[in-house]
């Protein structure tokens, strides 16, 4: 356990802040939701066109990653809800013209043929997605593939499979992306990351500390995070690439809850002053300049959350004597309400994400004493429920604006979950009670962004 000081608050004290719980709340009193607010558990089923894609050919010795390749393509394409795998067709011949019409009669309406050709060492990957219905090529392209065992080998196949979600969709994949999330270490938590599909997970820290709150730098390469590592709770950034972190922001008092702009411009994040939390920008282009921008006394503000245009802010604080959440523009002290306030009913709104498509926020609210998750609009409209089984917490969305991950202990085990906003449909990511506060990333574009070096200590060379 750490011990209090005025500054360096306990191990539990932590999690409340960052949660942004009042503690002086009973579990009665923790009502959430208002009752007489019209919120609902909506979803629609949804087309999913067919996609077959018969075996991938590959000359001797690339057999292996050439079943592998269908197969992380297929997984990333129902992983997606917007494609549908077929199971049949996958001994179907690809040489000569494609027979459009005996697809057509198994239910595919797109269909993508595959080859690996060049050596082992450096394999390429053709595509040629065809479309069924309207008897064309819709694109062609060649892919550069590592050997499997190459740290950037799967994420290579992720981003093939993304580039043919697009052509088919017109809308990004989510395939070559990483959720970082906080797991369990030796001296309390450390940051993990694994892959959208559930595969690698990997702690990118190893201090023995306290680790808390990863957020994602928009070019994928870097994550910023609460540590206790120095004793006095900082805000690091991590470089990936390099496995090598630095203090970022450092004021006094405990500092948490990081968020960058979609811009990369600025860092958002809640510190602990005078009593209390409140929201501040730190100018990443200058390296320098927190400034404070929530202002609001005897109460907390936390967990700040960027609009796509990196000028305005969602964050939770409790200025009302509830745990709502608040919009604001960046310099405005008048932020607007945007969750329900009903007199004499106590709430409790917290872990605000806004949609990339600027859309939604996605909040976690208590229901009966217990976490749910909901989406609102920046206007306030729209108020809708997601989840009704299990605690269901800390939601981050993923770049398609489509995909939340989240905490659960829904089916009767706790772990990290991705949910469908559109079908309902849900998936487990990774399991166990001690993996929470996930944040989703961009794209990961290269093997310098992969966050690869599991096995190195992060090194603070900002001393």
């Amino acid at each position: 356990m750490i011990r209090e000081t005025k500054y360096l608050l306990s191990w539990p004290v932590v999690f409340a802040l960052i949660a942004a719980a009042p503690a002086s709340l009973s579990a009665q009193e923790r009502d959430s939701i208002p009752s007489d607010v019209r919120v609902g558990i909506l979803y629609q089923p949804a087309f999913r066109p067919g996609i077959a894609m018969p075996a991938v050919s590959a000359p001797e010795g690339l057999e292996e990653l050439a079943d592998s390749v269908r197969t992380i393509i297929l997984r990333d394409f129902d992983y997606s809800d917007r494609l549908q795998p077929l199971e049949r067709g996958a001994d179907m011949p690809q040489q000569g013209p494609v027979n459009y019409a005996l697809w057509d009669e198994l239910g595919a309406v797109w269909l993508l043929i595959g080859v690996i050709e060049g050596s082992a060492d450096a394999p390429i990957l053709r595509l040629s997605l065809h479309d069924v219905v309207f008897k064309l090529v819709q694109d062609v392209r060649a892919f550069d593939l590592r050997p499997l065992a190459h740290p950037d080998g799967r994420m290579a196949i992720h981003r093939a499979a993304d580039q043919v979600m697009e052509w088919a969709t017109n809308s990004p994949g989510i395939a070559a992306t990483r959720i970082a999330y906080v797991g369990p270490g030796r001296g309390g938590s450390e940051i993990f990351t694994v892959d959208s599909d559930g595969f690698g997970a990997r702690p990118i820290t190893n201090d023995s500390s306290i680790a808390l709150s990863p957020a994602w730098a928009p070019s994928g390469d870097r994550l910023a995070f609460m540590s206790y590592r120095r004793s006095d709770p900082a805000i690091l950034e991590l470089d990936l690439a390099h496995g090598t972190s630095r203090v970022l922001v450092d004021l006094p008092g405990m500092d948490m809850t990081p968020t960058y702009s979609p811009d990369g411009s600025s860092l958002a994040f809640g510190a602990y002053v005078d009593g209390r939390t409140e929201i501040y920008v730190y100018d990443l282009l200058r390296g320098c300049c927190p400034e404070r921008v929530t202002f609001a006394r005897f109460a907390n503000s936390l967990s700040p959350t960027f609009a796509p245009d990196s000028r305005r802010i969602a964050f939770n604080s409790d200025r009302l004597g509830q745990l709502h959440i608040f919009v604001s523009s960046i310099g405005d002290s008048s932020p607007e309400l945007l969750t329900p306030y009903i007199y004499d009913r106590s709430v409790h709104n917290a872990a605000p994400d806004w949609s990339p498509q600027g859309d939604r926020i996605v909040f976690h609210g208590w229901v009966a004493n217990v976490p749910q998750l909901f989406t609102v609009a920046p206007n306030g409209r729209g108020l809708r429920q997601l989840t009704q089984v299990g605690r269901n917490e800390d939601p981050s969305w993923a770049i398609d604006g489509r995909h939340v991950v989240f905490h659960s202990t829904r089916a009767g085990t706790a772990g990290l979950w991705v949910l469908d906003v559109v079908t309902g449909r849900v998936r487990k990511l990774v399991g166990g009670f001690d993996v929470r506060l996930p944040d989703w990333s961009g794209r990961i574009d290269s093997p310098s962004r992969s966050g690869e070096r599991s096995s190195d200590s992060v090194n603070d060379n900002n001393q």
